[in-house]
């Protein structure tokens, strides 16, 4: 074994033409862009990777000044921060900052700046390290403008939207969410803020969607990808409300959007049920109700229709409805339905009487109505056919036909009545023209009772009608001054006669010394009825005010003896007359039906 020292290894001596090229190659295969710049900011030594940077070839850089492709908005921090340098205040500095390329496009740069300085302290030149960071600036300002929108959006967006990211045991299972984002929308209808909610668990605050089952479908939405859209009735202390949930996976959490489809869902259920009811009000009616094609084919029915003419809807349905069993009875009703449904087709309505048959062959006369169903172009597009049973009122036409003839078989009667008018109005005229106008003015009364009768089809009288008919012509601003409250209530045939007379007389009185007689007086008539164990008994008040004052009769008029004799003979009943001096006051009691 050799016990000499061991030699030292040789070191491969470098020359110093091996050491400037070395430094050459440093500076021009850099990665990054290295630029020697004199104390005035002019170029004097760039590398390779600075001219791609900037687009200028080394020989043009070599003759001009940072300043000269450097962007004006970054040009004043540069060059001050140059001028600190130079004023020994600081040797380095670091900035971003944009050259403007020589294609003319920008180039954003990180730009360090080092100083060499000379032996008297003074810069000799300056060292520029230059990096692009535009591509990285244009996806920066990129992810911003996506924010920007996002946020922008979400700001503005009707709908609630929150983003949740998952919070996992160890075994890798979603134990919670937790909030990341809340937006306005989703504040304004969990009435819950943003700031209330990022950071917090949704077990804590939200706990209902755990016992509602969503926080298991937010775990099948994470752990699958599968989006997830349902309406949902949802809960809550002031009102409950319909949302409709729509949730997507996020990275490891999920964004559920949801709307408030309150008004939108009771809207349906009420169509639903207007639906529902318009149908069963529609198959409950008497009438016939269908719904066909312009030129007549029928569409719809109703079950009227069916149980009327017997027939099965899928009998009738998609054929011509002049061959429906209740109108092909005979060629001519066929004939004028045809005729009808040409002249609806063009845009009228028709109405008409005809008869139709029913299951058991009886005719029974009906008005028929043909109402056109026009679009947006005013083209038919539908018509709806209805036939109403009129049987009623042609019994009611017959019915009046009769009461007229009873009428004036009534005429007679009331001679007698007029006889007694005439002279009781005699006795107490004091001219000849206050004769004429006392004695006109109860006729008017007695006629306008009969008119009402034979308006009606019954033998008897509404009692507003009735009031309004002998009352309100002479109601200075009409209904302004008038006042009318009751029930609606129908008089017998010598109840609406009687009583007639009395409202002439007690209008006539307002007219001339009452409520009617000034600018302000008014008058209040109230009916009801009071039940009673022989027979109901209707109680009317008559209240004037407002009028000039008033003092009690030094004589009883004919007026007092109308009202005294007719309720106490004509209709068993009483009268109470109240001379008060704000007003005339009179209640009346008499048999409904009489």
């Amino acid at each position: 074994m050799s016990t000499a020292e061991p030699e030292e290894p040789q070191n491969t001596p470098v020359t110093l033409a091996g050491r400037e090229a070395m430094f050459r190659n440093t500076f021009e295969y850099a990665s990054v862009g290295i630029a020697h710049v004199g104390p005035q900011g002019q170029w004097l030594n760039v590398n390779r990777c600075v001219s791609e940077i900037v687009g200028y070839p080394r020989e043009e850089l070599l003759k001009i000044s940072f300043q000269d492709i450097t962007h004006p908005d970054d040009l004043n921090l540069d060059v001050g921060l140059l001028n600190e340098v130079l004023e020994g205040k600081r040797d380095t500095y670091r900035i971003e900052k944009r050259y403007y390329h020589k294609s003319g496009r920008i180039v954003w740069v990180t730009l360090a700046v080092s100083c060499v300085r000379s032996p008297n302290g003074e810069v000799d030149y300056f060292i520029s390290i230059l990096q692009d960071i535009t591509e990285k600036k244009r996806i920066s300002r990129a992810l911003a403008d996506s924010e920007t929108r996002f946020r922008a959006v979400q700001e503005t967006n009707p709908d609630g939207f929150m983003i949740l990211r998952s919070l996992r045991a160890m075994s890798g299972e979603i134990d919670d969410f937790i909030w990341e984002f809340v937006n306005p929308s989703a504040e304004q209808l969990t009435a819950r803020t943003a700031k209330a909610l990022v950071g917090k668990r949704l077990s804590q605050e939200m706990p209902e969607a755990f016992t509602r089952g969503l926080f298991d479908v937010f775990c099948k939405t994470v752990e699958t990808g599968e989006p997830w859209q349902r309406e949902i009735y949802y809960p809550q202390d002031r009102e409950p409300r319909w949302f409709r949930f729509t949730v997507a996976r996020v990275g490891d959490g999920f964004a559920v959007s949801f709307q408030d489809v309150t008004a939108r869902k009771q809207a349906e259920l009420q169509l639903q049920a207007s639906q529902q009811r318009l149908r069963t009000i529609l198959d409950g009616v008497v009438s016939m109700i269908g719904l066909t094609t312009p030129s007549g084919t029928l569409l719809k029915i109703n079950e009227a229709s069916l149980r009327l003419t017997g027939a099965a809807g899928e009998d009738l349905i998609g054929q011509p409805i002049w061959e429906h069993p209740a109108w092909s009875h005979t060629p001519a009703m066929q004939d004028r339905l045809i005729s009808a449904f040409s002249k609806a087709k063009a845009g009228r309505r028709m109405r008409f009487d005809a008869e139709i048959r029913d299951s058991r062959g009886r005719l029974i006369p009906v008005d028929v109505q043909l109402a056109p169903i026009f679009d947006e172009a005013e083209q038919v597009t539908d018509i709806v056919m209805s036939a109403v049973d009129i049987s009623e009122r042609k019994r009611a036409e017959a019915h009046r036909e009769m009461l007229l003839s009873e009428l004036n078989h009534r005429v007679k009667n009331s001679l007698a009545t007029i006889q007694a008018i005439a002279a009781h109005t005699l006795r107490e005229a004091s001219t000849l023209e206050s004769f004429r106008q006392s004695f006109t003015g109860r006729l008017r009364a007695i006629a306008a009772s009969h008119d009402l009768l034979v308006s009606t089809t019954r033998d008897s009288a509404d009692i507003s009608r009735l009031i309004r008919d002998q009352v309100m012509g002479y109601a200075p601003a009409g209904e302004a001054r008038l006042e009318l409250t009751g029930p609606p209530l129908v008089l017998g045939p010598q109840g609406s006669h009687a009583f007639g007379l009395i409202l002439h007389e007690l209008a006539t009185n307002a007219s001339k010394y009452g409520a009617f007689s000034n600018d302000s007086g008014r008058l209040s008539i109230n009916w009801c009825v009071e039940e009673r164990d022989d027979e109901p008994e209707v109680i009317v008040d008559w209240i004037e005010n407002g009028g000039p004052p008033v003092t009690p009769p030094t004589r009883k008029g004919f007026g007092s003896v109308l009202i005294e004799q007719s309720l106490a003979h004509s209709l068993g009943g009483k009268a109470n007359l109240t001379f008060d001096p704000k007003g005339l006051k009179a209640q009346f009691r008499f048999p409904v039906r009489r």
